[in-house]
């Protein structure tokens, strides 16, 4: 009977699915899509003249055209568009019928790189959302945050390569090989708690170890621990572990679990049995995001208190929590954005800057990866990519530990530190430094007709360029996306994505090839002008004024972004990058990109409010990253979570 029952839910939810689409999907696509998609001219081989119910297409080809309205490449640039609402409503409906069908949704939007799909100017114009907030998630640790509290043990979280940031809630789960992992090293840790060994029914330390202090008590098996002395023990586990005490609840449950081991197996192995617990609990594992309390008019639930400070320890540090945390556990009420903001204003006030804070820089520009792009040496040059690494590094500290106008001096700036390596007498070349060049430790000046900021520098170059060669694609694909928050279709797989080589000809010589095709310049029509001025410099980073024994071209051009105050031939590098840097869209593209990293999820239509208001704290602060990190932190964004979305 019950089979039965599911059987007919699930075909009345099949039939809503289809007149659905009937009623509202299917008129909406025949608006904006009949033109092209016709029994006459049946592009890409569709046609949507005979759609008029779910069940009339197959499931891909459903998929397909879900995916094509989501990601805004259909309808063309030139045809007529839905409006955010309507294409909206088309990709969800799509959605719960693929899922009523039984069929696997894959949201590209939750994915790190393509977040710029959604429309910026619906982020920055216009009447925002009244109330932000995030979907109620489970988020899974970053490995580094889980290392603090594994023992030493075997790392058993990573991340995803290739991604424009890593750490995203969307991407990661504990699967059946992690959770063995994370069991082995939660045994472990308490093995470190707990050297001990059983001697004639008496506990004793093992030879030079030291058991904690707070752990005897349950251990001992000559005595039974008091109730206070038991929770005493579990509590410490518990504040180690996931930084709060256990309930009643909890402590009773254990205490079953301790009694039930105590019988079979002693006390020895009840005491570990009860402080491993906390160690396996979902906390230790994920990041808790569920919201309590009740709803408010928006259909949102703000995080309680403990949720707040968990979410800004694990946004804010890869270690134990700093003891400011530990104390707005007792002395803020965190009930207000005020109150919230001045707690990630306390956090984020050290004297060196904060680590992730840092550590977004290093994803947003992306140059560490110098290190494992393989080059042989110049023959003038003693090269050394790590260097170079170090030399961004404190270059990109020193700018955000002053927090002033922070984007545009890291675009701008002319200064550099070069690290004093005395084996490599010569390693100032790959900045153009004359020969009789002395090091000094602090900032060097360097050419400003020839330098400007991070993406001069060495290791940014060289981290963007291939083996042998520039790449004006992948350094035009950066700009395009990290700055002017463009989007670059996925590669098709047909595609060989190889330039002929041709010892005669410049590599924007070369690059004809892709101009001259129809089908490639398609997408690389505003990444390669974008690149190609970088030919000022070769694969190493040194400037240059002729490559092939001919003076280079370096011309560039911001095409078609729809902003007349980027748009348009550039002649140099530099140009492009003083363009860049005044353009107040890409103040607002970068804003996106603190937004997602520092909330681990791309931004919404929803989020609009968060991000002009983050916008605005960064200009009214005088460009100050602080200011914007606690704007976002603050934000209801980042405070209420739903599961309206």
């Amino acid at each position: 009977m019950r089979s039965l029952v599911v059987c007919l839910c699930v075909l009345i939810l099949q039939l809503i699915g289809s007149f659905a689409l009937a009623d509202e999907v299917t008129a909406l696509l025949h608006r904006y899509c009949a033109d092209c998609h016709n029994q006459e001219t049946k592009e890409g081989g569709l046609s949507i003249q005979s759609l008029k119910e779910f069940k009339d297409a197959k499931p891909q080809v459903w998929s397909s055209i879900r995916e094509q309205l989501q990601l805004r490449q259909m309808p063309p640039k030139e045809s007529p568009q839905p409006t955010i609402e309507e294409r909206q409503r088309v990709v969800t409906s799509i959605a719960a019928s693929l899922r009523t069908g039984g069929q696997y949704v894959n949201n590209k939007l939750d994915w790190p790189n393509y977040g710029n799909y959604v429309p910026h100017a619906a982020l920055f114009t216009g009447q925002p959302h009244p109330a932000p907030a995030t979907g109620v998630r489970i988020w899974r640790q970053r490995p580094a945050a889980y290392a603090v509290r594994n023992g030493g043990g075997i790392q058993a979280f990573s991340m995803v390569p290739g991604q424009q940031i890593a750490d995203y809630s969307a991407l990661y789960t504990v699967d059946e090989s992690a959770a063995e992992i994370v069991l082995r090293n939660a045994q472990q840790v308490v093995e470190v708690w707990s050297p001990v060994e059983l001697h004639d029914s008496k506990l004793r330390p093992l030879p030079g170890k030291q058991p904690a202090t707070w752990f005897l008590p349950i251990l001992n098996p000559e005595r039974e621990p008091t109730p206070e002395q038991f929770a005493q023990s579990v509590n410490w586990a518990f504040n180690w572990a996931i930084t709060r005490s256990a309930t009643a609840e909890e402590l009773t449950r254990i205490r079953q679990l301790y009694d039930q081991v105590n019988a079979s197996h002693g006390r020895l192995q009840a005491g570990r049995s009860a402080v491993t617990v906390p160690l396996l609990m979902p906390e230790a594992i994920y990041r808790l995001e569920l919201g309590a309390g009740p709803l408010d008019e928006h259909g949102r639930r703000r995080l309680t208190k403990h949720e707040i400070l968990g979410a800004l320890h694990q946004t804010l540090f890869d270690s134990h929590p700093p003891q400011a945390i530990y104390d707005a556990r007792v002395k803020v009420e965190l009930a207000t954005r005020e109150e919230v903001a001045a707690l990630v204003d306390k956090l984020l006030s050290t004297t060196r800057p904060n680590a992730r804070l840092l550590n977004f820089f290093d994803e947003y520009f992306d140059y560490r990866k110098a290190t494992a792009v393989f080059k042989e040496p110049p023959a003038d040059v003693d090269f050394n990519a790590s260097n170079l690494v170090r030399d961004t590094q404190r270059l990109i500290e020193t700018i955000v530990a002053d927090d002033r106008e922070v984007l545009r001096r890291l675009l701008t700036t002319t200064e550099t530190y070069i690290s004093d390596d005395s084996d490599l007498p010569r390693g100032q070349r790959i900045y153009n430094l004359p020969d009789d060049f002395k090091w000094q430790a602090g900032l060097i000046a360097l050419s400003a007709e020839e330098r400007a900021g991070i993406l001069t520098q060495p290791s940014w170059l060289i981290a963007h360029s291939g083996n042998f060669d520039n790449d004006p694609v992948r350094r035009g694909k950066w700009i395009l996306e990290h700055l002017l928050g463009g989007t670059v279709p996925d590669l098709p797989i047909s595609v060989c994505a190889v330039v002929p080589p041709d010892e005669a000809k410049t590599l924007r010589e070369r690059f004809e090839v892709i101009r001259k095709d129809a089908y490639c310049w398609k997408c690389h029509q505003q990444m390669n002008p974008l690149g190609m001025s970088f030919e000022a410099f070769d694969h190493f980073g040194r400037y240059r004024l002729k490559e092939q024994n001919r003076p280079v071209d370096v011309s560039g051009a911001v095409v078609d972004i729809g902003d007349q105050t980027v748009d348009g031939p550039v002649a140099h590098p530099v140009e492009l990058i003083q363009r860049l840097a005044n353009s107040k869209r890409v103040q607002e593209v970068f804003v996106r990109y603190a937004f997602r990293y520092f909330l681990g999820r791309n931004e919404t239509v929803r989020d609009a409010k968060t991000l002009q208001e983050a916008n605005r704290a960064y200009e009214t602060s005088g460009g100050s990253m602080k200011a914007l990190v606690i704007s976002l932190l603050s934000s209801d964004s980042f405070l209420y979570r739903t599961v309206d979305l």
